[in-house]
């Protein structure tokens, strides 16, 4: 096994053993030296590669994220509902996840990983943009996005996830072209 595999293994091994703990008791109750042994990982591994237990989730989960995104279809660019549907698919797979993360307070996670894929898009220039393109640059565009996305995200797993994801992606467009019509200004 590669040095690289051997890290994506350990981290997959760590984050698995913090989900697995948190199902059983709060986060505020796990101790390092525990998820250690829970990961068959020593703790020195959690010290030279973590600062704490967010940190862990949120690196995990934005390589899961990037990852999915990459399956997107292979045009240059991608339109906001694809997006949308995709990303909402994906977070319909990680329910129980998201969950436990929710129930730990530890929802903006949810919001800091969607940002970070975000960011990536928009810096590649993936994202097909119908209203001014401009707007992903405009401080804190990209945090407001991330919140009212994962906000809904949030709610739409509370209800039980009644409506497809094509559906949030097509409210999420319409949300978004209300905000940045000429309207505003």
């Amino acid at each position: 096994m590669n040095p690289q595999e051997r890290k994506q293994q350990n981290l997959t091994a760590i984050y698995e053993a913090l989900l697995q703990l948190m199902s059983h008791k709060p986060l505020s109750m796990i101790s390092i030296t525990e998820l250690c042994a829970h990961a068959h990982l020593s703790r020195s591994y959690f010290y030279r590669n973590f600062t704490s237990f967010d940190q862990i989730i949120l690196t995990y989960q934005e390589q899961a994220i990037l990852t999915y995104f990459r399956r997107l279809p292979r045009q240059s660019k991608i339109t906001l509902p694809v997006l949308m549907t995709q990303y909402f698919t994906f977070m319909q797979q990680m329910a129980a996840t998201n969950q436990l993360l929710i129930d730990n307070g530890k929802a903006q996670i949810i919001v800091q990983t969607f940002e970070a894929a975000y960011t990536l898009l928009i810096r590649h220039d993936r994202i097909i943009t119908v209203t001014d393109s401009t707007i992903h640059h405009q401080p804190y565009y990209i945090a407001f996005f991330s919140g009212a996305v994962v906000n809904i995200l949030i709610h739409w797993q509370q209800a039980g996830m009644v409506e497809p994801p094509s559906y949030l992606a097509q409210q999420i467009v319409r949300f978004t072209a209300s905000h940045t019509g000429n309207g505003l200004k």
